[in-house]
């Protein structure tokens, strides 16, 4: 049985068709809808560089903070149901497997953004890692527009 559905947002031009199949889902089975947003760990991507000291690094986070709450908002005026909204900062595919599995999620519903090639290579698809480490079933929705592409 369905009780919790997890959609992982961000906030890109596909996060309104992705959160659509999740609400239908989650009114469809009664369920509770959890949205989750993970901000990517400023540490493991400027190690080096100089005018990053702890205090701005807190500065940028709060700043990326004001504006997902933003973001949340404007999403929160769309949907009909009430919901959870989680912000976590770390690595997003581990983050979304440790809410998963803390919160007992039976659905995840997220968006895959369609990569392919080098692209894929390059950066990865945390759906595909969601999908591969996931305790529960995923649902994966390839945005309209975004067709599928040999290599």
């Amino acid at each position: 049985m369905i009780k919790k559905v997890l959609c992982p947002v961000d906030f890109s031009e596909f996060t309104d068709e992705v959160l659509s199949y999740a609400i239908e889902i989650a009114k469809k089975f009664e369920a509770e809808l959890h949205l989750i947003h993970v901000i990517p760990n400023l540490n493991y991507f400027t190690p080096y560089e100089s005018f990053m000291t702890p205090e701005n690094l807190v500065a940028i986070e709060r700043n990326i903070e004001k504006e997902i709450e933003k973001d949340f908002e404007k999403i929160a005026k769309k949907i009909d149901i009430p919901f959870k909204k989680i912000i976590k900062t770390g690595v997003t595919f581990v983050e979304i497997i440790d809410y998963i599995k803390q919160e007992s999620i039976s659905l995840v519903v997220m968006g895959t953004h369609g990569r392919s090639g080098i692209e894929h290579i390059l950066i990865g698809s945390v759906a595909e890692k969601v999908v591969r480490k996931s305790p529960c079933p995923v649902l994966t929705i390839r945005p309209k527009g975004k067709a599928f592409a040999m290599p």
